[in-house]
């Protein structure tokens, strides 16, 4: 009887021992859980940090790349306002005047010309033109100077042609000899108006403000 109650205090005190290493285990273990929240909190809260930072350096320096593109773009739109607005006046202008009037217009290039075609033979290429009208133009102006003279396609002025001008129309001569090659259209023209005037035109197209 003594003996079973010697093994029964025995298998206790192991029990209790047993019980103690346990809690301590999971005493540590709390500690140690305790720890790594604050650690995975802190790096969690030290992240949102900079990541939050990083993103107002990126906003701040968004809005100063804003602020500074502005004036630039508004520049750009407004040259480009005006530039259309002028190309429109001059189309409905071109429109208004009727083709006799815009051949005119390339008459007065040619006879501008003549200097640099004395003694040349000419062939002629005409564009956009009644090509009747053209050839009378040309003979009254270089006789018989203009040994070929034919039509050609709107694409043959296109290359350089005035950005917005919707009259391809024009006379291509060339010398026999391709000594001198002449552009004589109302794109050259209407760029040598632009050039000299463009600030009037504007002006006058805007009633003597230009917008801002």
């Amino acid at each position: 009887m003594e003996e079973l109650r010697s093994t029964e205090a025995l298998d206790n005190e192991i029990r209790n021992e047993a019980r103690k290493r346990v809690n301590k285990v999971l005493e540590s273990a709390r500690e140690n859980a305790r720890t790594l929240k604050a650690g995975v909190e802190k790096k969690l809260a030290d992240a949102v940090a900079e990541a939050e930072r990083q993103s107002s350096v990126r906003l701040d320096l968004y809005r100063k790349n804003i602020d500074a593109s502005i004036p630039l773009e508004k520049g750009r739109y407004l040259v480009s306002f005006i530039y259309d607005s002028v190309m429109d006046a001059v189309n409905a202008y071109l429109a208004s005047i009727g083709e006799d009037r815009r051949l005119a217009i390339v008459t007065s290039l040619v006879e501008r010309s003549k200097p640099f075609l004395q003694g040349k033979e000419l062939e002629a290429t005409v564009v956009g033109f009644n090509l009747a009208a053209a050839k009378a133009m040309l003979k009254k102006q270089l006789g018989t100077a203009v040994v070929a003279c034919s039509s050609g396609e709107a694409h043959l002025l296109a290359d350089e042609g005035l950005a917005g001008l919707q009259f391809r129309e024009g006379i291509l001569l060339k010398a026999k000899d391709a000594s001198v090659n002449c552009r004589l259209t109302l794109d050259e023209k209407m760029k040598e108006i632009l050039d000299e005037k463009s600030f009037e035109l504007s002006s006058t197209l805007f009633g003597g403000r230009l917008p801002e």
